[in-house]
């Protein structure tokens, strides 16, 4: 809906500050000593993470607050959310919206703001040759905002409508992730959309939202990032400019403990519009970036179900053999996509974590197949785990295809202040390099058998006529699935035994909910 510094020098990490911490758990969060090298000016600067390259034509900058939508306040869902599209679509002090879209446009440039759940970012790219005019803009843009009555009205409405009409109309896909995260996360500060709740929204006003700006977006909680071919010292001059912004009013609050359900519990989003079926699933786990642990979880998900990719076991069995849809993920952490690339955005980092598998729609006749049938593959790796050989096989694979995830300054960029959130010693795709080669098959099993769980999670499966789907799932009946073209005997052989596959749900255990009831 919107969209770490220390300075970096080449590729290696050199302390200047510390980063406002995320508290994710681990034995490897200890962060990098701050350095007692700096001067004056520097050390009242923001953090600043620093990748210079002369010869770029871009320069990328970053403005990262370890602020999102945890932070709103009970009953304002949206606030932070709200003060980020504000802060970007709002003006400046010296100028109007319309006057600074102006300015703006000879740059070819434009300041984007994602918000999650524990961060908010600024982004924008500028040609090299033109950063040192374009960037008095930027910075006003941060550190003075207009914020009027106009914008804030036009920006609660948009709001407004992409939850209403875009996410609970129109995107069923981003529907169900979003009520799988409301449905583990219940009470919790990530159980609401990061846009925010239809009724926080609406009861939000402009004094509120400018508040909230100022609460979060302070001094304290502010990384700066900066790649490419920048004038030497402009680095510092952002870092320094950025730590203007105000000072933070409160601590942050700590996050409460969410324990995974007993056995498996459904809730089917109800929607009489919904053409197709999609499915998401999932439970909370202990493991974040900074864990020992994650090397192998995220590659056990990859191999289960990496996003975009055939290389899944997933995407294999239930797209490439069965038809059933356009993909079948699997994710060790929160993963959204960067626009339309098929790589993670980065600057997500969250103090916790979940493990989910994600359906793409399917027809709503082979729902109930594809539900059992991305359990019994999940279920079937998780027991037997992945072969020697094929582990050898897939690390190779990984190995070279994530490196294309970092080809831009920025990815690269917002990689490194990724790395510096979670308190990493060394470099993202270094550290799991390392640890996949090393990684036996039997290690691999061993972790994802503590770290995973085979039948305690929660489904939410977005259709239509859900009370007939519920009446399915707990008679416990056989479901076949329908095919459009004939299929080789190895699948249907396994189909005999996904369609028996007994879920073990009982009335209680499904769950409907109204789409309109959502957020």
């Amino acid at each position: 809906m919107n969209r770490l510094s220390i300075a970096l020098v080449s590729a290696a990490f050199v302390a200047c500050a510390e980063l406002p911490p995320l508290h994710v758990p681990g034995p490897t969060t200890a962060r990098p000593p701050a350095t007692t090298t700096t001067s004056a000016a520097e050390a009242t600067a923001a953090p600043l993470v620093s990748k210079r390259d002369a010869t770029s034509k871009v320069v990328s900058i970053r403005v990262v607050f370890s602020a999102g939508s945890s932070d709103d306040p009970v009953g304002k869902e949206g606030a932070t959310s709200l003060a980020a599209d504000l802060t970007v679509d709002s003006g400046t002090k010296e100028l109007a919206i319309g006057e600074l879209t102006k300015r703006l446009y000879p740059f070819a440039a434009s300041i984007s703001a994602n918000v999650d759940r524990d961060t908010t970012v600024f982004e924008v790219e500028v040609a090299a040759d033109s950063a040192a005019a374009f960037y008095p803009l930027f910075r006003d843009v941060m550190l003075t905002p207009r914020m009027d009555d106009e914008s804030f009205a036009r920006n609660k409405a948009h709001a407004l409508s992409a939850l209403t009409d875009d996410l609970r109309s129109s995107n069923d896909e981003a529907l169900g992730k979003e009520a799988l995260a409301a449905m583990i996360y219940k009470g919790h500060p990530y159980g609401h959309p990061s846009i925010g709740t239809e009724a926080g929204l609406s009861s939000l006003t402009a004094l509120e939202v400018q508040t909230q700006r100022t609460r979060v977006f302070c001094k304290e909680r502010v990384t700066i990032g900066l790649a490419g071919g920048f004038p030497e010292g402009f680095d510092k001059t952002v870092a320094a400019d950025m730590a203007k912004l105000p000072a933070c009013t409160g601590a942050r609050a700590p996050l409460p403990v969410v324990s995974r359900p007993v056995g498996l519990k459904v809730f089917l989003v109800d929607k009489p519009s919904a053409e197709s079926t999609a499915i998401s699933m999932g439970f909370p786990i202990d493991v974040t970036r900074s864990n020992d642990e994650y090397p192998a979880l995220f590659l056990f998900a990859s191999y289960l179900g990496l996003h975009r990719q055939s290389a899944g076991v997933l995407y294999q069995e239930l797209r490439e053999a069965r038809g059933f849809n356009y993909g079948d993920y699997a994710y060790a952490e929160f993963f959204a996509q960067d626009g339309w690339a098929r790589y993670p955005a980065t600057n997500l980092a969250r103090r916790e974590q979940m493990f989910s598998i994600w359906l793409r729609p399917t027809k709503n006749a082979n729902g109930p197949f594809a539900l059992k049938g991305a359990l019994y593959f999940y279920r079937k790796l998780l027991q037997e785990g992945i072969s020697d050989v094929e582990l050898e096989r897939f690390r190779g694979f990984t190995s070279r295809y994530f490196a294309l995830e970092q080809q831009t300054e920025s990815r690269r960029l917002g990689y490194a202040m990724d790395d510096l959130a979670y308190g990493l010693k060394e470099p993202w795709l270094d550290r799991m390099r390392a640890a996949w080669q090393s990684m036996t098959a039997s290690g691999l099993k061993d972790v994802a058998s503590r770290k995973l769980t085979a039948n305690d999670m929660t489904i939410v499966i977005v259709t239509k006529n859900a009370a007939a789907l519920k009446k399915t799932l707990v008679s416990g009946a056989v479901t076949p699935p329908t095919y459009d073209s004939p299929k080789p005997a190895r699948v249907l052989n396994a189909d005999k035994e996904i369609e028996k596959l007994v879920l073990g749900l009982k009335d209680e255990d499904v769950t409907i909910v109204p789409v309109r009831t959502l957020f």
